[in-house]
């Protein structure tokens, strides 16, 4: 006898066929459509990148060919490749450098005559361009075959200033009559091709690579040990990856572009998961359908979906009230239990991060040169030596006091007057280090006073001129602290006649890539955290002479800000 089917078996055979079936295809369908669609949105996104960086060095030939062909136009050049005097290579140095000013990434020029006897520079000149020696080859021979056009030369090769040199532009300049006066060349370095060819931003990884019309490889952003070579063959760049070529057409250059196929089956998974959920739809909707007039199945499974809709919108105090202890009542449970871990794992993550903002704040703020605190010790013990018991007192309370406003910080604010009073403690005990070497002049304006700044903005500076500046200076020191409020900012000057700094030591503090010193970038980023890129430290220092620090920001007072 013919066993008949069970309910549950015709229910299941009629999911499979109303929902699983029609859901394979229709997902088969539009899987493979999106599958092309998203790789047709990939290689336009590709191909835009690409074209945007050969615009980029179009950009940049058209840019510098003008500077080019404004110097070489320029009379007092032409004079200069002639032969000039001192105050002639001065004033074709000042313009070369003036028609730089304001580039972010500036490129070397160099301008030499045609025996080399005479040259004009923004850097160094390199000993590859020697004109005499090699008038037949390299960059002079490609000027000299494009006979006054400007002409690019890759190669590769490292400056006198440590940087590596990709390309050049190279042009002849000649007299009125046509006579070969000299050379003009452009030197840029890779950093500034880099930042050409990586100026994008595109939602995937992507890798460049440059040649010029002979194969050879400018610069390779994924193998950079191959530029400087010849490829064998260009139609392999890439290979397997999504790939793209643009040309640049007033360099010569071939900008390829290329981009892993693997990201678009990455992309895939999201459309994968989709259709997964989908699926699970369906087989709650067949559930729902097979059991619609069972409220006992139904109810349960409406609640949940609800439930979890107002969960995705955002509405963490939903609940399901179930009374049920069947598998249903255990998922209503599972679902509080998951609504109310999500709510406070929520709070807990906005309150750790803001613990940990004010944590990384106190942290920066309590810098304390250890060097300074074992000098304050060194300082009471020698003084007690000498039975100096007034001194050793007024220094352990103005240490205690030091120490108490440094560790103490429950607002990451305080006023410039309280601010003062701490530095007051600190150069106290300086004071008593020093001795009668050790002058000091503090003006600040009285309505300065109130004015609201982040805690410990200043100390980090005084204790700067203190360390860096009067530790290895012999004879007399003077620091000068001076603030005021001028308009709607208060500006601050600490100034002192210490050892002061070399240009290089300079230059690399303004450049935020000096190790030493206490907190100078510190205090230079937190300014423009709090207050924006408009303000930040303005530092001037002359070796043997002095430095002087100023900042100027916003000038608030606390009850403002509320």
């Amino acid at each position: 006898m013919r066993r008949k089917l069970s309910f549950y078996n015709k229910l299941l055979i009629f999911f499979v066929l109303v929902g699983v079936i029609p859901l394979l295809i229709i997902g088969s369908m539009t899987y493979g459509f999106s599958k092309r669609f998203f790789l047709e949105q990939y290689r336009q996104q590709l191909h835009d990148k690409v074209a945007g960086a050969a615009e980029r060095f179009d950009a940049l030939a058209e840019e510098y060919g003008g500077i080019m062909n404004t110097i070489g136009e320029l009379p007092e050049v032409r004079q200069a490749l002639l032969g000039g005097n001192a105050e002639l290579k001065k004033n074709v140095e000042q313009r070369m450098h003036l028609l730089l000013a304001g580039k972010k990434n500036k490129a070397a020029i160099y301008l030499i005559n045609a025996d080399g006897s005479a040259r004009y520079s923004t850097r160094e000149l390199p000993s590859i361009y020697n004109p005499v020696k090699y008038r037949g080859w390299g960059i002079f021979r490609t000027a000299h075959e494009a006979e006054g056009e400007i002409r690019a030369y890759p190669h590769a090769y490292e400056s006198l200033q440590g940087d590596k040199v990709v390309l050049s532009l190279v042009q002849t300049v000649h007299s009125a009559s046509g006579e070969l006066l000299g050379y003009l060349i452009v030197d840029f370095p890779r950093s500034l091709i880099a930042d050409i060819v990586s100026a994008y931003d595109a939602p995937f990884a992507m890798d460049f690579v440059v040649l010029d019309g002979h194969a050879y490889t400018v610069i390779h952003t994924k193998q950079p040990e191959r530029e400087g070579t010849l490829e064998r063959d260009p139609a392999e760049i890439g290979s397997g990856d999504l790939l793209q070529v643009v040309a640049s057409k007033k360099l010569g250059l071939s900008v390829y572009g290329y981009s892993p196929g693997a990201i678009v089956e990455q992309s895939m998974g999201f459309i994968q998961t989709l259709f997964a959920v989908a699926a699970a739809v369906s087989f709650v909707i067949c559930l729902w359908c097979a059991y619609k007039l069972s409220k006992y199945v139904s109810k349960p499974i409406f609640e949940l979906a609800h439930s979890m809709k107002r969960i995705s919108m955002g509405d963490l105090a939903v609940r399901i009230e179930s009374r049920r202890v069947d598998e249903f009542g255990i998922v209503a449970s599972g679902f509080n239990a998951m609504a109310t871990q999500i709510k406070d794992l929520i709070a807990s993550a906005k309150d750790e991060q803001r613990r940990l903002r004010i944590a990384e704040i106190k942290a920066l703020q309590a810098q304390l040169n250890p060097h300074f605190i074992y000098n304050t010790l060194d300082l009471i013990k020698w003084n007690a030596k000498m039975n100096q018991t007034k001194e050793i007192g007024g220094i352990v309370v103005q240490l205690a006091r030091l120490l108490r406003g440094m560790i103490h910080m429950d607002d990451e604010e305080t006023t410039l007057g309280a601010e003062m009073e701490l530095i007051e403690h600190y150069l106290y005990i300086q004071r008593i280090r020093f001795a009668d070497r050790l002058s000091m002049e503090i003006r600040i304006d009285e309505e300065a006073l109130d004015a609201t700044i982040p805690r410990l903005l200043l100390h980090p500076l005084v204790e700067n001129a203190i360390v860096h500046g009067f530790e290895n200076k012999v004879g007399n020191v003077d620091l000068s602290i001076v603030c005021r409020r001028s308009g709607d900012e208060l500006e601050v000057e600490i100034k002192d006649n210490g050892i002061g700094m070399s240009e290089e030591t300079l230059a690399a503090i303004r450049g935020g890539t000096h190790q030493g010193g206490i907190g100078i970038n510190n205090v230079h980023n937190r300014i423009r955290l709090y207050y924006g890129e408009a303000y930040g430290l303005d530092i001037d220092s002359e070796s043997g002479i002095g430095t002087r620090v100023s900042l100027r920001i916003p000038y608030r007072r606390k009850e403002e800000i509320a």
